[in-house]
């Protein structure tokens, strides 16, 4: 994405892993003290859970986004998330499906799409960028 973050855990915590965004970091001190990462931890499934970074288990599932035919070839250049399967439509359109969380970070990346796009699910996703769809971008991302 566009920042950098760091995955940690706060000392004296629980064993919950956090992002930190690496440019609201004023201050660090270098502890003489270290954590195991739990036994089968990749940062690859971690970052997996998330459209962007954030992490709500409870937002977490299946997304589905559908592009219109005239968008679909430049959305399947697009690696709008490392488990994404794509499925072309019998009408030259594509569904993207994936699972994760970040509905308002999909919101805000969906928007550059105008109404070339259209959300099938979640519901919640849908409801956020209903609004929001235009019709008046001459170009797509």
């Amino acid at each position: 994405g566009q920042r950098s973050y760091l995955v940690a855990r706060q000392a004296g915590r629980n064993e919950t892993l956090r992002n930190f965004r690496m440019d609201r970091i004023r201050i660090a001190d270098c502890l003489d003290e270290s954590f195991a990462l739990q036994a089968g931890f990749t940062l690859a499934d971690h970052a997996a859970k998330a459209f962007g970074v954030w992490q709500d288990p409870a937002q977490y599932g299946e997304v589905v986004w559908r592009f219109r035919p005239d968008a679909a070839a430049r959305a399947a250049e697009f690696r709008f998330h490392p488990r994404q399967r794509l499925e072309p439509e019998p009408d030259g359109g594509v569904i993207v499906r994936f699972h994760a969380a970040g509905r308002l970070e999909m919101a805000w990346h969906l928007y550059q799409w105008g109404d070339a796009v259209e959300v099938l699910h979640p519901p919640e996703l849908r409801a956020l960028v209903e609004g929001h769809r235009r019709a008046d971008f001459d170009a797509l991302p």
